[in-house]
């Protein structure tokens, strides 16, 4: 196991560097703070991920250390870190998750980071991280935070069969159900205090072109935060084990 993050001294950076951050740049992701104290007993920790010629990623593993199954997209100038902090428990309990930086720094530098749109630069990046991490980009679980939520859903539109579930949060436009008419299934989330119509709006539709789908609230969230997010993507992750789609021979 590689070096553990050291989470609080990170936090209290990415904090301070978040205010630095132009106001060009519409999408800021909140650090969280880590899970619940009765939840802090279960042997699970973020680790960094060392992959050859990118920045390092990091990851949560599944149950009993298994390789992640699952994929994490951050918002645009976040570090992602504290995003996976804020429900690292129960993305362990349903198969782990894996993440990798934005390739692109916000304002010429720092660890806050935001996505290029090349999406076969990111498909690559992504298929060396989960080589890496002794897993497989196939048939994954890909949550989308923002910035994170548009390139998911163009992701699946591309790559059906390697991003086929689908939980996007915040997302800076409404996801399409004609992208998305071959994923297995679809949760759609929003702060309560974000634009919530557009994501509930998406669920619908998506509902209506036969995909099922689903819309979650966060409570006390302002776009970019994370609210109760423990419970909240427990019940994201329950949701598409059950009613997602069969997976395609």
């Amino acid at each position: 196991m590689q070096q553990m993050l050291r989470r609080l001294g990170l936090v209290a950076s990415l904090a301070a560097a978040a205010a630095g951050c132009g106001r060009d740049e519409h999408v800021l992701a909140a650090i969280r703070p880590l899970a619940t104290q009765k939840r802090l007993a279960l042997p699970v920790e973020v680790y960094t991920l060392n992959i050859p010629d990118d920045l390092p990623g990091f990851a949560v593993p599944g149950p009993n250390g298994a390789k992640p199954k699952m994929l994490f997209l951050h918002g645009m100038c976040s570090a992602g870190v504290g995003d996976v902090q804020a429900f690292q428990f129960t993305a362990s309990e349903h198969g782990g998750i894996l993440a990798v930086r934005g390739d692109t720094p916000c304002n010429g530098g720092g660890v806050l980071r935001k996505h290029s749109l090349d999406l076969d630069k990111l498909d690559a990046r992504i298929r060396a991280a989960f080589e890496v991490s002794g897993g497989e980009a196939k048939d994954l679980v890909l949550v989308g935070h923002s910035q994170g939520a548009y390139l998911g859903e163009r992701l699946a539109e591309q790559w059906p069969e390697r991003y086929s579930r689908l939980i996007l949060i915040g997302a800076p436009t409404e996801p399409s159900a004609a992208r998305l008419r071959h994923v297995r299934g679809a949760v759609m989330v929003s702060g309560q205090y974000d634009v919530t119509t557009r994501m509930k709006q998406a669920a619908a539709e998506l509902q209506a072109a036969g995909i099922p789908s689903t819309y979650l609230e966060m409570p006390g969230a302002k776009h970019g935060q994370m609210g109760d997010a423990e419970r909240v993507f427990g019940q994201a992750f329950a949701w598409l084990e059950k009613n997602a789609l069969p997976r395609r021979p």
